[in-house]
């Protein structure tokens, strides 16, 4: 039994969808979704106020901090893969790192209170890898554990292709 006329136009359509969404074209302006947010907030812990004469010592204090990391794009990873690339790798080194010494003049460390790592992917991988969103933040979290931030304070989660970054070039998909 021959296939109808109207089987083949579909199929000839979907070859060429095919074709166009696996563009490097494509693939590049899809590129600012493929990402991990980490968002980080503890507190310094302010000197006391030196006392003046007479009076008692003060208390120390407390700074807030809040630090917002975005490891994305092709540099973090690669399409469809959960593998941290070296350069991700050094974006989480640097904020851990601030954490640990401070930054600038401030050599203060951070107590960290809570990590809240949220994964994403780009429409194209939601399509053929369920749950790549997922694993994207477990492997950051992974990481930060290793680099000896509390697995206790670390909260993550995958939000797949939704919240998508808003692109400055024509995406069609």
């Amino acid at each position: 039994m021959k296939p109808a006329r109207s089987s083949w136009v579909v199929i000839a359509a979907a070859s060429l969808l095919t074709g166009c969404a696996a563009s490097p074209e494509l693939v590049s302006c899809l590129d600012p979704n493929r990402r991990v947010a980490v968002e980080l907030t503890g507190y310094k812990v302010k000197p006391a106020p030196k006392p003046k004469e007479g009076e008692k010592p003060g208390k120390p204090g407390r700074q807030n901090v809040t630090m917002t990391v975005q490891i994305q794009g092709s540099t973090a990873w690669d399409v469809g893969s959960a593998v941290l690339k070296k350069e991700g790798q050094a974006e989480l080194d640097a904020m851990v790192k601030e954490v640990n010494s401070g930054a600038g003049k401030d050599t203060r460390p951070t107590n960290v209170e809570v990590v809240i790592v949220t994964g994403h992917n780009d429409r194209l991988e939601e399509r053929s890898h369920a749950g790549l969103s997922e694993q994207r933040a477990k492997v950051v979290t992974d990481y930060l554990v290793s680099k000896g931030i509390s697995s206790k304070v670390i909260f993550w989660e995958g939000r797949g292709s939704r919240d998508p970054v808003a692109v400055t070039k024509f995406c069609d998909a």
